[in-house]
């Protein structure tokens, strides 16, 4: 007998219904199951995908809005003057208008430099207590006078900006086209603007002598650790001194400077901020920057790598490479030499011939000309492999060569962490090269300071040539060191009838 195929249950599997309505029912409910299933599946997919589909929309929105600035910025924007280096040179000072007690006092110096084909920035802080004879203005003390004491009279910002300018240019020995004067009164709108500023504190402050609006005094504190700061935080983080020195502070203004410039890259192209930010601009800075050469900045904002920060400073040795800084070309003179003022002086000058540049001008050329080596950033170690014998037989002593290199290093930036002995004698002075990257810019710098007899990349030589490496190659090339430099007798026989130059 042919089985009928749409009988495919048991009589007993199939579900018993009393009446219609109870078959009608149960489908119903099947139905609406299902469609309740694929609603909320529905839901979970859109609300899943549509943080994508925003994100993708805002990027699009933002990529729209940068090309269309950019394309804006190049048909209209106009070149900013460039010295022989292709930078740009720029002096930065911060002051307080006249609504504060302290007026026009210039609380801050800063020269930056910006390379555009680089895309990078150095700046470097000069201190306001720094001693200079400025006959055009008829200053005989601290550099900050140079702005700040005539320009109360007049209010002619143009007029002292260019004459702290050639100050800075002769300390330099730089061209400084630009200025930027900014109103630390304004110094909240900005950062309010902005949302408050993310900084990385590297030293506590407790300052119980931070001056208020009512001429007394308050407390100040701060703690280590990344974070966001308002305007009020941001200001008395930029300004105490009482319980930090001026160096410290220096790099406190620049750390704020770079937290606003990151803070404006990343909100600039939003259409809503940038009429707010502009305001802010023009009631904060007074500046000779043409309205054509800020914009002419857009096409390159984004593409900003890196920034350096630095300052001319006392505060190093000449004893211990590990207390050394980059910018250590300043000295405290005796202050009664100087109607008891405490102020700064370049390092082989004094009060009779105060403007001995000449390492400062070593220093800038180095910083802001070279960027190359500043990139590059090795991390070098210096080792002492001279013969100590044979430095005795020369009247030499034998040890604290490799410090004296790190020290002198140190202070035109280069990355020194250790120095140490050679485990034996060397016969010739030579750099290693233990890792893989590029270091050219940072050894033809190196080669400037001091006569390298050879250089081995040892990455060059296959592991089936007959060569033994000195354990303390593969030492160091464990411990991250990227250069390794070995000086050698003739280091010696080199400085023997010279003395030993910590700044040249």
């Amino acid at each position: 007998m042919r089985k009928n195929k749409f009988v495919h249950k048991r009589i007993w599997d199939v579900k018993k219904y009393n009446t219609y309505w109870d078959l009608v029912t149960w489908n119903s409910q099947k139905k609406s199951l299902i469609n309740i299933f694929v609603v909320v599946l529905c839901i979970l997919c859109i609300w899943y995908f549509s943080k994508f589909i925003i994100q993708a929309g805002q990027s699009i929105a933002h990529t729209i809005w940068k090309t269309t600035v950019n394309i804006v910025s190049k048909r209209i924007w106009k070149d900013m003057i460039e010295d022989q280096y292709w930078n740009v040179n720029i002096m930065l000072l911060w002051y307080w208008w006249e609504i504060h007690h302290w007026w026009f006092l210039a609380d801050s110096i800063i020269v930056a430099s910006w390379n555009k084909k680089l895309w990078t920035v150095t700046m470097v802080s000069v201190p306001r207590d720094f001693y200079v004879i400025n006959k055009e203005t008829r200053v005989f003390g601290r550099i900050n006078e140079v702005f700040s004491r005539w320009l109360w009279r007049n209010r002619e910002f143009d007029t002292w900006a260019k004459a702290m300018i050639g100050q800075l240019e002769n300390i330099m020995d730089i061209t400084i086209p630009y200025y930027a004067v900014i109103d630390f009164a304004w110094f909240k709108n900005i950062i309010d603007t902005l949302g408050g500023i993310e900084i990385d504190v590297p030293k506590a402050i407790r300052d119980t002598t931070y001056p208020d609006e009512n001429l007394w005094y308050k407390t100040f504190e701060i703690w280590t650790w990344l974070q966001t700061i308002n305007w009020e935080t941001a200001l008395m983080y930029a300004r105490s001194r009482h319980t930090t020195s001026d160096f410290d502070r220096s790099l406190r203004q620049q750390q704020i400077v770079k937290a606003i410039l990151t803070k404006f890259i990343e909100q600039w192209l939003k259409p809503n901020k940038i009429k707010q930010l502009y305001q802010d601009y023009t009631k904060m800075v007074k500046t000779n920057v043409s309205v054509d050469e800020i914009i002419g900045l857009v096409q390159y904002i984004d593409n900003l790598k890196k920034i350096f920060s630095y300052w001319l400073t006392t505060d190093c040795s000449n004893v211990a490479h590990r207390y050394s800084y980059p910018g250590c070309f300043l000295y405290a003179p005796d202050a009664a030499e100087f109607w008891w003022a405490a102020v700064m002086l370049p390092v082989w000058s004094d009060k009779t011939n105060p403007s001995n540049y000449s390492y400062i001008n070593n220093f800038i050329f180095y910083v802001m000309h070279n960027q190359e080596y500043l990139i590059e950033n090795p991390q070098i170690t210096v080792r002492n492999g001279i013969d100590k014998q044979y430095a005795r037989q020369q009247k030499v002593k034998p040890d604290w060569h490799a410090n004296q290199v790190a020290v002198k290093l140190k202070k035109y930036a280069f990355n020194v962490p250790s120095t140490k002995n050679a485990p034996s004698p060397y016969l010739q002075t030579e750099l290693y090269i233990l890792w893989t990257w590029e270091y050219d810019n940072t050894i033809h710098m190196l080669k400037s300071f001091l006569a390298i007899d050879k250089i081995i990349d040892i990455n060059n030589y296959s592991i089936e040539e007959p060569f033994i490496w000195p354990e303390e190659i593969f030492q160091e090339q464990l411990s991250w060191t990227q250069l390794l430099l070995i000086l050698w007798n003739n280091y010696i026989d080199r400085i023997k009838w010279k003395r030993f130059d910590y700044y040249k």
